[in-house]
Formats: C-alpha cells, sequence, structure tokens
C-alpha cells in the first residue's frame, strides 16, 4: 500500500521550507556565489594546484611507476588462486609530504597481504619516508595506509602513493577498492594529504577542516568473473534508486545501497552523512554554504561534487535540494 497523502505533504513542505532558507542566505549574501570570473565573494579562491589535485585506485597497475601514472583502471578481474597489486595514486598534486586514509573493501572476498609506500614520497635522495600502515594480513574491510617523509622533500606531480598486495580469499564476487583517506571512527567525509608545512592540500572546505575536497577515483575486483558495466546510465547496480554513473561522479559506491561502516561508508547518495537514514539535519542542511557553487574550472571554494545530485557542475536548490522531496524520512538497509 502506497504512503498516505499526507506524508509526502509533509515531506514536501519540510523540503521547501528548508529550501526557502538556503535560498534567503543566498540573496543575503551569506552564502558565497559562483560567477564566471576566477574572483568570488567571501573566501578567497584556493590555489588552482589544490583543486586540480586527484586520488583513487589504479586497479590495473601495468604502466605505472612511482613518478608516473598509465591508464588508470577503473575494475580489474583475477583468478581466486593468484594475487595480485592494486597502487593508490595521486594526480596533478604540489608539494605533498605525508598522507593518511583508509583502503576499503569486501573482507569476504579479499585481503590486504602487503604494502609498499616507498613510491612517489620517496623520488628525492633526501626523502626519509616512514610507514605508519595497518598490519598484513587484514580482510577487516578497511585497511590504514598513512606515510610521511620526514627528510622533509615534498613531491610534486603524479605517481603511486603505495602499492598493496591483494589476496583473494575464495569466493567468487565484486568487492569495492575505495580508498577514502578517512581514519576509521571519524564521521567526516574527504581526504588527509598534507605539504611539509603541515597545511593540508586541496582543501576547499569554509572554514577549512584540513580534509581534500578534490575528486576520489574508487575501483572495483571481480574475482572469478568479469568486471560489471562501468558507470554507466539507467543501470542501477545496487538497487537504490541512482543509477551508476551518477553514483561514479558523486561518487558513491555504485555496488552497495547502504553504509557499511556508519558515518564512513558512503554509499546512498542522499544519504550524505552516511547515517542510513534522509533528514533534514543530517542530509538537506549539508547544502547550506553551497548554494550557487559552481565546479568551474575553477571551482568555486564552496563546491562539493558529493552534492551535485543531477550532474550539472552547479549547486542549485531547484536542481539538487529538490531532489529530496519525497525523501525525507527514508531508511536504507
Amino acid at each position: 500500500m502506497g504512503k498516505p497523502i499526507w506524508i509526502g505533504l509533509v515531506s514536501a513542505i519540510i523540503v521547501a521550507s528548508v529550501c526557502v532558507g538556503i535560498y534567503a542566505l543566498t540573496e543575503r549574501g551569506d552564502v558565497a556565489q559562483a560567477t564566471p570570473s576566477i574572483e568570488h565573494s567571501g573566501a578567497a579562491q584556493a590555489p588552482l594546484s589544490q583543486v586540480e589535485t586527484v586520488i583513487g585506485v589504479d586497479a590495473n597497475p601495468a604502466g605505472n611507476t612511482a613518478t608516473s601514472l598509465g591508464t588508470i583502471n577503473s575494475c580489474i578481474s583475477v583468478n581466486s588462486t593468484d594475487s595480485f597489486d592494486i597502487d593508490l595514486i595521486v594526480q596533478d598534486v604540489t608539494n605533498l609530504n605525508s598522507y593518511d586514509g583508509s583502503f576499503r573493501f569486501d573482507g569476504s572476498i579479499l585481503e590486504v597481504t602487503g604494502v609498499n609506500v616507498q613510491q612517489l614520497l620517496a623520488t628525492a635522495p633526501e626523502s626519509s619516508v616512514t610507514s605508519y600502515s595497518g598490519s598484513v594480513p587484514n580482510h577487516s574491510g578497511s585497511f590504514q595506509v598513512n606515510a610521511m617523509d620526514y627528510g622533509e622533500a615534498p613531491e610534486s606531480g603524479e605517481g603511486i602513493l603505495a602499492t598493496l598486495e591483494i589476496t583473494p580469499r575464495g569466493p567468487a564476487g565484486i568487492s569495492k577498492a575505495n580508498f577514502d583517506l578517512r581514519p576509521d571512527g571519524y564521521p567526516i567525509s574527504g581526504v588527509q594529504l598534507f605539504d611539509e608545512t603541515g597545511t593540508a592540500i586541496g582543501d576547499l572546505s569554509q572554514p577549512p577542516d584540513d580534509y581534500f575536497d578534490g575528486t576520489i577515483l574508487n575501483a572495483q575486483i571481480a574475482v572469478d568473473e568479469p568486471c560489471p558495466g562501468e558507470c554507466l546510465p539507467d543501470v542501477d547496480t545496487d538497487s537504490d534508486g541512482f543509477d551508476d554513473d551518477v553514483e561514479c561522479y558523486l561518487p558513491t559506491d555504485p555496488l552497495d545501497a547502504c553504509p557499511d561502516v556508519l558515518y564512513i561508508d558512503d554509499a546512498w547518495p542522499p544519504d550524505n552523512n552516511a547515517d542510513t537514514y534522509v533528514t533534514v539535519g543530517g542530509d538537506v542542511l549539508s547544502y547550506r554554504g553551497s548554494i550557487g557553487a559552481s565546479g568551474g574550472p575553477p571551482p568555486d571554494p564552496n563546491w562539493l561534487q558529493r552534492l551535485d545530485l543531477n550532474m550539472d557542475n552547479f549547486i542549485t536548490v531547484g536542481g539538487d535540494v529538490l531532489g529530496f522531496r519525497g525523501r525525507i524520512g527514508q531508511h536504507c538497509s
């Protein structure tokens, strides 16, 4: 039986009220507005070297070196009897000196059996790279990857952050391979990359929170079966109401309809805070401060691609916030 009409009306009223409030803030000038020029009102424009930085997973590292990248692959098909390597990579970074994060995977299908961080950070002769990564083997589903160059010889450009050795655990299946760079237990989305002064790289949020706000490229690992269609429109692999191309763009996990780890596993597009519920306070109000922001180029300091539900490169009330109409109160499982 369908929902009573009054539930839909209440949901619409709540969303409309929030939208009016956000729009009112925008009109008063409390929210920075995107403009065609490089200059923006409010916070200063972040350096271009920061806003273009990309991190992620290369599922097939053939062609990669510590300081150069070949084709970045979003999926690899492997045999259950063979161990293999994947690379955690970075592009267009400036003065990188340390990083911290988590590689997330399906521990029933895979385990991490090795880690090598002596890559891009160890390039300079004076580098002294120390790893504080987790112990191996690890099939918990979350493996901490951390490295710092105590030689203070920061690196710029592109290359490999770390190479992970992965070993299938036996069953066939498809595992996510996400480089979230979110320490376990912290309900904050984003990346932690730092230069030699301890300044966060790619932190575009206002006020700054030390977390990277740029693009993260996630991947998939298929064991004893072919890779699925990648980021296709009109295909909803996890049946969560959002097509794979939308989830790849945001990015949320196109293989998972609901967070496996509360506040950390970003799986369902309308659930911005990853608590498994769609609420005004937890999700809709995430748009406060970003209405009117554009992805550029160059991106507005208040731009967050995660909020651009209709993939039009702008964060708006009509295009994105009103997408919550009818979803308030929904719960995934």
